[in-house]
């Protein structure tokens, strides 16, 4: 059966959604949601109403690790389900969303705590965000597994340990800036 991959990420804003020092972050949002719905590799994502901040995959849980936040809406959270990890390597770190990630530490507290986390799905399989908060926590205590990984240790959809294909990426990259992504 063919397999998917689940992406989760999450942080700490250093001011609470609504204050000044969050509105860059929510300024960049939609060209950022855009670019992901439009990109090589993108099959579908939670998606978040940026007035009430509820999820359409169900409302954020916050992963143990992160229990020293007080206010969720200070943990924006997305989960997304893509064909590849070069495909989500591609997005994060190219085009909108890699133009906001240069600008992560002016929103976002500092820590060492993992800010994503990838693993494979099957093809049918629904996400469920209390899983990925689950997988997050699992990587943060055990580091990547097949259970777990992100960009630095991925692991195939077999389980095994792989390397990101860099070419492959690039050829995303060009692939979505000819789509405007």
């Amino acid at each position: 059966m063919p397999k998917r991959l689940a992406f989760m990420t999450i942080g700490i804003l250093k001011e609470p959604m609504g204050q000044p020092g969050a509105q860059g972050f929510l300024d960049r949002a939609p060209s950022a949601y855009r670019a992901a719905d439009a990109g090589d590799g993108f099959i579908a994502r939670s998606e978040r109403d940026l007035n009430t901040m509820d999820h359409s995959w169900g409302n954020v849980v916050i992963p143990d690790c992160y229990s020293q936040i007080e206010d969720p809406l200070r943990a924006p959270a997305t989960l997304s389900l893509w064909d590849d990890l070069e495909s989500v390597a591609a997005f994060s770190y190219h085009g909108a969303h890699g133009e906001a990630l240069t600008k992560r530490k002016e929103w976002f507290e500092t820590h060492e705590l993992p800010t994503y986390v990838a693993w494979w799905v099957e093809d049918t399989q629904k996400l469920d965000r209390k899983e990925a908060a689950a997988r997050l926590d699992h990587l943060h205590q055990y580091g990547p597994t097949a259970h777990a990984f992100n960009f630095s240790r991925p692991f195939d959809a077999d389980g095994n340990p792989c390397a990101l294909g860099a070419d492959k990426v690039k050829a995303k990259v060009a692939r979505n800036r000819q789509e405007g992504c």
